[in-house]
């Protein structure tokens, strides 16, 4: 019955306003475009907002530049969420601001567990997708095909790949799903190369140096290896948080200690990532709060002194909580 629902406020929407959570990472980026793309077909009027902007390593997309940074608070047919639930996943745009959004249609499409969702929304939520993007792939591949293409298709390999790292991490039992999708999305011409060499492969000078910095201050403590930045940092190696996260997918591949983390000290917050071979790291995170998987989690807190001694309460934390 909500999916019939879903389907008719899409189809009397004409202006939609698309939304990806702040700390864009690639699968919302592709999960936008994708669902924007797929809509434009249709021939909706489709905007895309974000509260921050994507990371450089994705200027190769050719529809990038689609995406905002402040939102007009227009009149819109319809909102819809991709790859989040909270309204304060975009607090830039709805703080001081809910009212706006309470009254318009929403659509959430999502795969995280969180439980607050905005009473008035529909909501498509499937907690064992790997992403956003998986989930509506399937529902509308055999129904809409003939809007896919090229471009369409490389956005969703782009969400394959960067959620997954490039197929390195297992997925458990979400393999076979996601290489079933991986194989109609080549077989749709996917631009798998172009995607493996801009967000894999191809690394500047000043984020290797910035990756060796992270890899220095490497810590391991009990199970768990942890390393640390600033926002100064990357300012001053001229890059963004999604090129500083490098070092971390070398973290994850130490043999030995389970639990990855990289903490970062973000204007007046710590943000960290917190990443797994085998513990369910999605139990620290609901103690802790954000968003998470069971595999790949990830915090903000409010910086409020030291921020090494603040580091250490973070990972007493969530050593307590393992150890339980």
């Amino acid at each position: 019955m909500k999916n019939n629902e879903i389907k008719k406020a899409i189809g009397s929407a004409n202006k939609i306003a698309i939304f990806g959570h702040e700390s864009i990472d690639g699968d919302c980026i592709g999960c936008m475009l994708w669902l924007g793309g797929l809509l434009e077909k249709q021939w909706k009027k489709v905007s895309y907002f974000t509260p921050s902007a994507p990371s450089k390593i994705f200027n190769f997309l050719p529809e990038i530049k689609k995406i905002k940074t402040n939102f007009d608070y227009a009149k819109y047919d319809l909102l819809i969420f991709t790859d989040f639930t909270w309204y304060l996943r975009i607090p830039k745009f709805t703080v001081n601001k809910e009212k706006y959004f309470d009254q318009n249609k929403l659509i959430i499409i999502d795969h995280h567990p969180e439980k607050i969702t905005p009473k008035h929304a529909l909501v498509n939520k499937d907690i064992n997708a790997r992403s956003a993007c998986e989930m509506i792939f399937e529902m509308t591949y055999k129904r809409r095909k003939k809007y896919y293409d090229k471009t369409i298709a490389t956005y969703l390999y782009l969400w394959l790949t960067t959620d997954s790292g490039n197929f390195r991490f297992d997925q458990g039992a979400q393999t076979p799903r996601i290489l079933k999708n991986a194989l109609a999305l080549i077989k749709l011409w996917a631009d798998k190369q172009s995607i493996i060499e801009h967000t894999f492969r191809t690394k500047t000078f000043q984020s290797i140096k910035f990756m060796q910095k992270v890899l220095d201050r490497m810590v391991q403590d009990w199970n768990i290896v942890y390393s640390y930045y600033d926002s100064e940092e990357l300012s001053k190696y001229n890059l963004d948080e999604e090129e500083a996260v490098y070092g971390q997918f070398v973290m994850q591949d130490i043999a030995g200690p389970d639990i990855v983390v990289l903490f970062k000290k973000i204007w007046k917050y710590i943000k960290w990532s917190l990443r797994s071979k085998e513990t369910d790291v999605s139990q620290i995170a609901q103690m802790l709060w954000w968003w998470w998987h069971r595999n790949a989690s990830g915090f903000k807190v409010d910086f409020k002194w030291n921020f090494n001694k603040q580091i250490q309460e973070i990972i007493k934390k969530i050593k307590n909580e393992i150890k339980q």
